[in-house]
């Protein structure tokens, strides 16, 4: 009689510790540790000339908010851009949406610790890149890194 009960409290824990995690929670996982300000820190058109001057880059802000709300800071003459985001993590490579002014870019992302990158077509018609890396084209690969705090000028 005492094996079975040995058996239920010593294998039910290890099941449950060892189960995979439901796709639910791995997108909740990506939604909540992408939330807060990304600082630009490299644009990466494969050579190619674009993206924003360098002087530019240190003013460019992402902030991601709850419920797919976004918005870019820091623009030419400082101006501030709502849209939205889409992240589906359980696909393979990890896809984002990003909504700016009516137009959807659709493209790929990787999200690691402090440092996320980010793959998106641009332009009319574009289709979802298959990998993260620039084309010399319209799919730059942009790398944010984590603003820990803004320290305010005084």
């Amino acid at each position: 009689m005492r094996l079975p009960t040995l058996v239920a409290v010593v294998l039910i824990p290890a099941v449950l510790v060892a189960a995979p995690i439901p796709k639910d929670k791995e997108k909740a996982k990506d939604e909540v540790l992408i939330l807060g300000i990304w600082k630009l820190d490299k644009f990466d058109n494969g050579g190619e000339p674009g993206g924003p001057p360098p002087d530019e880059l240190d003013k460019i802000r992402f902030v991601f908010e709850k419920d797919g709300k976004l918005k870019l800071t820091g623009g030419p003459n400082g101006e501030s851009i709502e849209g939205e985001y889409k992240l589906d993590p359980a696909a393979k490579p990890k896809t984002m949406d990003l909504t700016i002014q009516g137009r959807t870019a659709p493209g790929l992302y990787d999200l690691d610790g402090d440092t996320l990158k980010v793959c998106i077509t641009e332009g009319e018609n574009a289709t979802r890149p298959t990998e993260l890396k620039p084309d010399g084209n319209r799919t730059p690969v942009v790398t944010f890194k984590r603003v820990k705090e803004e320290k305010k000028d005084k």
